[in-house]
């Protein structure tokens, strides 16, 4: 067992080496202050990893900020490939070959353990994530079981400290956790959580890919580092939990089902959510290490996850539609999910309109239904630039006839103009759009003269910038 691939502190002390480790050592509130001196480091070039060692009203409980805000050190932390097109190979992989998580009887997320009751707000801080909140919040990893096929789904959700011992757990009805919900209330059984704070980042990583209803989570989290997840039993609820948690909180969703609230909350598009009505979670017990590392995540602010599980499943499911025709795939960087590009590749005249297919079935990918805008692009555009993709939008779309609108269907409430309608208890829907941004097949092959189409691009030799620069240009530019 390699304690670098199973724990959080050991990711942390190696990044403190590599000099993307910043300690603060002066007290600090969990409350606004924490969440807003995160938030202050999105104006910085580099974005360093913070650990805040003295947090007001909880002697010996730490925070972490800002650990996935650079892309090259999660990737560099779970010893990834850098390069987008090799780390999407390596992940699809990883997907179809899922390790199974070993269990082990002693861990060190069992280094202190509280029963009901437990006042969590008293062990553990929350904050508020902005200063229009009202609500106390921690973002976990949320572990549920089947009522039925006992199956385990996890996936990151938002909690809200409630009175007298409940938490809220952000399910929703179209995501995995809350259609284990759904089944539980069908035969009136708890539903059984499990909510872990401060887990190794390949858990993060794989808990936030939209892969599908029953698939193994923790294997992918394991098959991302090339060695199974160690788990260890639960103390009240019949579940594994990850050994090496810095924060374990157990407990039920029981019959009947009461409803809490929260809201407002920044969502990851940068705007506030609205008041809502979460299901109430009865705490049954806390299990933490001694002086536990509590990440915080300010959404809207950084990158909270690099979701590059999610870029790879989409890959995977439109491939296992239309196979290698199908280059790659990835979300762009500011509506993330919500808009997706996909590279193909025509080579033969049936190709073309297969574009659209492919477009379509993109709109089947993960639960949250959070995918509204597919554009796509051929084999020759960089689809992570910016620049290049609007480019191609501009010079190889014909507004008129490749921009498709379909009807309005279920998107995500984060989506401010399709969750707007919950307020008046309407569907939340919104139109979906397909930007075909690829040249068609007849213009294609269409020259303007000898080997020369309307499509082709220019081009010149390649030289070696280094060569014309003085040393110190050549320091500062040519990093």
């Amino acid at each position: 067992m390699s304690i670098e691939k199973q724990d959080l502190r050991a990711v942390l002390h190696k990044i403190e080496q590599e000099r993307e480790l910043v300690r603060v050592k002066r007290s600090v509130d969990p409350l606004i202050e924490i969440p807003a001196v995160v938030k202050a480091l999105a104006r910085l070039p580099k974005i360093p990893a913070l650990l805040f060692e003295s947090v007001k009203r909880y002697p010996g409980v730490r925070a972490c900020g800002a650990f996935f805000g650079d892309r090259s050190r999660v990737l560099r932390s779970l010893d990834l490939p850098m390069e987008p097109i090799a780390l999407n190979s390596y992940i699809v992989e990883a997907l179809e070959k899922p390790l199974a998580p070993r269990l082990v009887t002693n861990a060190p997320c069992k280094e202190n353990v509280r029963k009901s009751p437990v006042d969590l707000g008293k062990i553990i801080f929350p904050t508020k994530g902005a200063s229009q909140s009202k609500h106390l919040y921690y973002h976990t990893v949320v572990f549920t079981k089947h009522p039925r096929t006992g199956r385990i789904n996890m996936g990151m959700y938002r909690v809200t400290l409630q009175p007298r011992g409940k938490v809220t757990v952000n399910l929703r009805v179209t995501q995995h956790g809350g259609m284990h919900l759904q089944v539980a209330k069908e035969i009136n059984v708890p539903l059984q959580v499990a909510l872990c704070l401060g887990v190794h980042p390949s858990i993060y990583e794989a808990a936030t890919s939209e892969l599908p209803y029953g698939y193994d989570e923790v294997g992918l989290a394991g098959a991302l580092v090339r060695e199974p997840v160690e788990m260890v039993k639960a103390e009240t609820v019949d579940m594994l939990v990850p050994a090496h948690a810095e924060v374990v909180v157990e407990g039920e969703i029981r019959p009947p089902y009461k409803l809490g609230n929260e809201g407002p909350w920044p969502e990851y598009l940068g705007y506030l959510g609205m008041n809502i009505n979460p299901p109430l979670m009865d705490v049954t017990a806390i299990t933490f290490r001694n002086n536990p590392v509590v990440p915080i995540f300010v959404p809207g602010a950084i990158p909270n996850v690099v979701s590059i599980g999610n870029e790879a499943q989409l890959l995977r499911t439109l491939r296992s539609f239309a196979g290698e025709f199908v280059v790659d795939a990835a979300f762009t960087h500011g509506a993330r999910r919500h808009h997706a590009v996909v590279k193909v590749r025509k080579t033969h005249p049936h190709h073309e309109g297969y574009q659209l297919n492919v477009a379509m079935a993109a709109f089947g990918h993960g639960s949250s239904t959070a995918l509204d805008q597919v554009t796509i692009v051929d084999e020759d555009i960089d689809i992570r630039n910016y620049r290049e993709v609007d480019w191609a939008v501009s010079t190889r779309c014909n507004f008129s006839k490749q921009v498709h609108i379909l009807p309005e269907a279920r998107s995500h409430q984060n989506n401010p103009i399709a969750g707007v309608r919950e307020l008046s208890e309407e569907p939340i829907i919104t139109g979906k759009m397909i930007v075909d941004a690829t040249i068609p097949w007849a213009y294609r092959v269409a020259e303007k003269s000898p080997g020369i189409t309307f499509f082709t691009r220019s081009s010149w030799p390649e030289v070696d910038l280094g060569t014309y620069l003085q040393p110190e240009d050549k320091k500062r530019w040519l990093k």
